[in-house]
């Protein structure tokens, strides 16, 4: 009788316990999740402490000649156009005109480019669901203008797969979404007001959207946008998640530009310092989410995560005239927030000692070839594009010895080729 008087409050407390680990929220499993891949974990290999260098003697001095063969071959890269090793004679007959020629002057320029491209976004894996986010073949306009030495337009754009216009009404999470057609839609525009030669204040603005899918490898749980933090015994699905995914990127700052006479159009520049801008950036992606820290997953759960940074925005123009090759490059970075539900974010469920940081960025190449001089002068001008976004942890505070850890959260690439005609007006 005794033996069944003490096995029965152990069985109580035994289910009593498994009832509770089964009725675990999702905040609860959210923060488990953090705090079990965040705590300090002991340096398996900790690094021996160096020896003093020693000092190297001073080696044969070498011919200030070097570098034309042997040994002392030394390679560069500039994106400025070859200098002109045969210099034009004196002549009589007409002189030659720099390209582009434009009909209308300086006062009012504008370069108008159509072009057709491919499209792609290379969406982060995880181990309990496949991402799917297909690839595009796209149309696009774009107009860059110099109008009367007052306002630049940097980029007036428009791309797009299909004639209608672009979806912008985020999906619902629903597992029961209808099919969409493949389509991906590009805004961006680029304005500046000269203050002086060199300064421009500068407003940037871009939006992209992709649909994506998410289809799970196990029944996982889809947590609606809409549900709270004390979710608890969320039915698991084996059905895919479909939702229109979109980054979009604002970037508020000043241009400054050596050469004083630079613009948005296609022209030589006439200064080998290449303009740099600098300001704050904003950024917003949505995209199917589990909750992955360093590679670690939190399987059972797939959300429409939302992804929003604030930052420092940097950028620069690396060539860009008439037979050259140019690089456009532009990067965020700062402090990111992770949405997991419109009531539950990351933050909120981060250690003190640690913060969420993001970097984004974009890096553009191509170059112009002259198809007709005009004027107008028309070009033909391939171009291939590559960046993306990543969102990490920081540690703020470590032990004496210890190097800071960040661990990754998500990462995204997207990238494009095409080609374009473009005609300087």
């Amino acid at each position: 009788m005794w033996l069944w008087r003490v096995f029965v409050p152990l069985c109580f407390v035994a289910l009593s316990g498994l009832g509770q680990a089964r009725a675990q929220t999702l905040r609860d499993a959210v923060k488990e999740h953090v705090d079990e891949n965040l705590k300090d974990k002991p340096d398996a290999n900790p690094k021996p402490q160096a020896e003093p260098k020693k000092k190297k003697s001073a080696g044969p001095a070498r011919d200030p000649a070097a570098g034309a063969t042997g040994e002392g071959n030394s390679w560069s890269f500039s994106t400025d156009a070859p200098p002109d090793t045969n210099p034009p004679v004196a002549s009589t007959g007409p002189t030659t005109v720099a390209l582009p020629k434009r009909p209308m002057g300086k006062w009012f320029q504008l370069d108008f480019k159509v072009d057709g491209a491919y499209r792609g976004w290379l969406p982060q894996q995880y181990n309990s669901a496949q991402v799917k986010a297909g690839g595009y073949y796209t149309y696009s306009v774009e107009l860059r203008g110099k109008l009367f030495k007052y306002i630049n337009l940097h980029r007036g754009y428009y791309e797009s797969n299909a004639l209608a216009a672009p979806r912008t009404k985020e999906a619902s999470v629903a597992a029961d979404v209808g099919q969409y057609l493949p389509k991906a839609a590009w805004l961006l525009a680029m304005v500046g007001v000269p203050i002086s030669k060199a300064w421009e204040p500068i407003i940037r603005y871009e939006s992209r959207a992709f649909n994506t899918t998410a289809t799970p490898k196990i029944p996982v749980c889809i947590v609606d946008r809409d549900a709270t933090e004390d979710l608890q015994n969320c039915p698991r699905t084996m059905n895919t998640l479909r939702i229109a995914s979109g980054i979009e990127t604002l970037t508020l700052g000043v241009r400054y530009d050596h050469a004083k006479e630079g613009g948005p159009v296609i022209g030589n520049r006439g200064s080998k310092v290449p303009p740099v801008f600098f300001g704050l950036g904003l950024m917003s992606y949505s995209k199917p989410y589990q909750l992955t820290i360093a590679g670690n997953t939190l399987s059972e759960y797939l959300f429409d995560g939302r992804f929003r940074g604030a930052g420092l925005a940097l950028g620069t123009n690396l060539g860009g005239g008439v037979r050259q090759l140019f690089v456009d490059a532009d990067l965020q970075l700062g402090l990111g927030q992770v949405s997991l539900t419109n009531s539950l974010t990351l933050n909120e469920l981060t250690p003190g000692d640690w913060l969420i940081g993001y970097v984004q960025g974009n890096v553009t190449a191509g170059y112009r070839f002259v198809v007709f001089e005009g004027p107008p002068t028309v070009f033909f001008t391939p171009v291939v594009s590559g960046g993306g976004a990543s969102f990490h942890f920081v540690q703020t505070s470590q032990k004496d010895g210890q190097p800071t850890r960040t661990p990754n959260l998500n990462w995204d690439f997207l990238w494009s080729v095409r080609a374009a005609i473009e005609i300087a007006i």
